[in-house]
């Protein structure tokens, strides 16, 4: 077993697991990483996610950034990576800095958000809300309404 430091070991075991699985081969994974054996789990299920193979908690569509951005995209996709590790119920969260492709990805979202000009646009299972979120607070009211999502659509938040 080869284990390289979280990042490049998670690189290695993605390409060499990732190939193998999406053509149907294997039914087992091990990960291994010069990491918290945790991390080892988390990027585990990452992969099985990546490959739609396994849904298990959410899985976040975020833009790479760019000048057009209206509120820190990076930041808040750590931060809500990190507040909502416990949900393992499977949905799909868009977070995307500008209109420009925020509505594109929203629209095949179970949630989403666009930025926009010291607020941004709240999408709820591809349909515009009216309700818009306040740039500087995003992270928290993303937060509610993931959970609330979670809650009504998964009241006991287990894996479907």
């Amino acid at each position: 077993t080869e284990a390289g430091g979280a990042r490049a070991g998670a690189v290695k075991s993605a390409v060499g697991l990732g190939m193998l699985l999406a053509e149907g081969i294997g039914d087992t994974l091990r990960i291994s990483l010069a990491a918290d054996p945790i991390e080892e789990i988390k990027v585990g299920f990452d992969i099985l996610k990546s490959l739609r193979i396994r849904s298990r908690g959410i899985n976040f569509i975020a833009c790479p950034t760019c000048s057009r951005q209206e509120f820190d995209v990076i930041g808040t996709v750590n931060a809500l990576e990190q507040r909502l590790e416990d949900i393992i119920t499977p949905m799909d969260v868009s977070i995307i800095g500008c209109v420009v492709n925020g509505p594109g990805e929203a629209l095949i979202s179970d949630l989403g958000v666009t930025g926009g000009n010291k607020k941004s646009g709240y999408y709820l299972d591809g349909e515009r809300q009216k309700e818009r979120f306040d740039n500087e607070d995003i992270v928290n009211q993303l937060e509610a309404k993931i959970r609330a999502k979670v809650a009504r659509q998964d009241p006991k938040n287990r894996i479907k």
